[in-house]
This record gives structure tokens, C-alpha cells and sequence, in this order.
């Protein structure tokens, strides 16, 4: 959102780059920025969630190394604080368990009127791997929609950290947010899942992230079952990497579809059903499925 807000002041608007540093040297970012927008007439969706947080802009100052650091992470933690539970806001964070401080991170992502970048955990953990893509990864419908789904759940609704714990930790988020928000019957239809903390994943939505991400590293279980480990030069791993991002942005594609096929040793077929016209070299696509049984 805030990313949002910054491109309406430059490319729509016609601020530079220096003057809203000025703005900020100045300690004024957040009153220049109403005052520009208001005074040209522009009411666009960003700015109209930055009048609602403001306090995303407060308390800005320049970077001085560890002090700053200490500063963002306190800063940080104090929007968050409210959802934790009397007893949690009494020990530090990194005591709490795994599971909270997955919570913790989605959190703060929200109340930052953010939603999860496809390089963070928090894109897997918590069903926005399974939204559908396009051509065009930036701004996906789906996953912003799931994005406000958490934001009513979170800020509207007042849903706690404990609460939210109990339903992630027993695989039942999609549920709670059914009972708590409005507008939900979208999830079931579109194939939105946010599977539990330590519930098994298959690794089809580790293979998105990283053909759609610019940092994503290639994991062990990526190697072994989509056919890198087939790979014996870079070229070859990065045409098959171009060739699932192809995949994966094509309409027709459904990841649970694609974990069948990989699983049942068939990844050559369904690549060639969504991608006829698709050169595929057939090692490349073999893995070690399916599985033997053994008596």
C-alpha cells in the first residue's frame, strides 16, 4: 500500500524523489503527503488506507545502524502487541513458540496494510501460495482479497493471537475465517487452503515460489521431485524453471493437479496437456515417483 501511495506521488502527481526526502528530513512526510493529494484532487484507494494509517509514517528517523534497528523492532512490536495475550506480553518474543511467531509475522504484515511478498514464509504459511496467478505475478486479485479477508479478521473482528494460534495449529484457519468474516464462499470455489502448522505441504507450492520469485532458493524437495536433479548444466535448470513459470501463469493450471502428476511419476504428461506447442526434453521432467510399495 505504502509502495502504492509513493508511485501515485511520482508518476501520477510528478513529486521527485528529493522533495519528498526533503519532506521527510523536514519531519513533514506525512503532512505534505495530504497536502498534495488533497490539494490536486486525488482520492485513489492508497491514499485513501493511508488516512487510515497514518501512524506507518510516524516517528521517522534517519538510520543510525543498531539504534535504529532496536527503534524499528520496538516500534514494530508495539502494533502487534494488542493481539498477544497478557502473559505473552510479559516474556520476550523469541520465547514464544514457532507457531506465534509465524502469527506474529503475519500480523504485523497486515496492521502494516501490507500483504505477504512471495519471497517471505508467511506467502506459504498462510494459504497465499494457493491464490491463483497471471501473466503478470504483481498485484494478483486473489491474494489481496485474501490479504482484506485478514485485515477484518485482525482489525475489525479483534481476532487475538492465541485464537488465531489455536485454529493455525490445529489446521482449521480457513474455518475461522468462514465464522468470523463476511464474504467467504470465494475460498471454497477458488481452491484457497492455509494448511496447519506442521501439517504436510506439498511441495508443488515450494516449485511456485521459486519459479515466480526473484530470490527464492531451489530446496532439496524442489530438486528431487520436479526434475532438477535431472538437470547437468545451468542452462538446462534455468530453462526448466522458465518453463514451470510458463506453467504455473497459464489459466489452465491447478497445483494440486500438478502434485498428482508428480507424484504418480507423470509430469511429463500434464506439462504437455497445459502446454502442447511446449519443447520439453522428457529426462527432465522424470523423478523418483511413483513410489514402490513395499510388502
Amino acid at each position: 500500500m505504502l509502495l502504492g501511495l509513493y508511485i501515485g506521488l511520482i508518476t501520477i502527481i510528478g513529486c521527485s524523489a528529493s522533495q519528498i526526502h526533503s519532506w521527510w528530513e523536514n519531519g513533514e512526510l506525512s503532512i505534505k503527503i495530504k497536502e498534495t493529494y488533497d490539494d490536486g484532487g486525488f482520492t485513489s484507494g492508497y491514499y485513501k488506507w493511508f488516512l487510515k494509517n497514518e501512524h506507518v509514517l510516524q516517528g521517522l528517523h534517519k538510520y543510525e545502524g543498531e539504534k535504529s534497528d532496536k527503534s524499528i523492532a520496538d516500534r514494530y512490536y508495539a502494533i502487534v502487541k494488542p493481539y498477544l495475550s497478557e502473559q505473552d506480553q510479559t516474556v520476550p518474543i523469541e520465547s514464544l513458540p514457532e507457531s506465534k511467531h509465524k502469527i506474529f509475522a503475519l500480523y504485523l504484515i497486515i496492521l502494516t496494510g501490507c500483504i505477504p511478498n512471495i519471497e517471505q514464509d508467511t506467502w506459504i504459511d498462510f494459504g497465499f501460495c494457493t491464490c491463483n496467478v497471471s501473466q503478470d505475478h504483481l498485484g494478483e486479485e486473489e491474494e489481496k482479497r485474501l490479504g482484506e479477508l485478514y485485515q477484518e479478521l485482525i482489525v475489525q473482528k479483534g481476532c487475538t493471537i492465541d485464537e488465531f494460534n489455536d485454529a493455525y495449529v490445529s489446521g482449521s484457519v480457513v474455518d475461522l475465517l468462514k465464522r468470523k468474516c463476511s464474504d467467504c464462499n470465494w475460498l471454497s470455489k477458488c481452491g484457497i487452503e492455509v494448511f496447519g502448522y506442521k501439517q504436510f505441504r506439498p511441495s508443488v507450492y515450494s516449485l511456485k515460489q521459486y519459479a515466480l520469485g526473484d530470490s527464492v532458493r531451489l530446496s532439496p524437495p524442489i530438486w528431487a521431485d520436479y526434475g532438477f536433479m535431472n538437470c547437468r548444466t545451468e542452462d538446462e535448470k534455468r530453462q526448466l524453471r522458465q518453463m514451470y513459470t510458463k506453467l504455473i501463469k497459464h489459466p489452465q493450471f491447478d497445483p494440486r493437479d500438478l502434485h498428482k502428476a508428480c507424484v504418480s511419476g507423470k509430469i511429463f504428461n500434464y506439462v504437455r496437456s497445459i502446454l502442447p506447442n511446449e519443447v520439453l526434453k522428457p529426462y527432465l521432467l522424470k523423478n523418483l515417483y511413483p513410489l514402490k510399495k513395499f510388502e
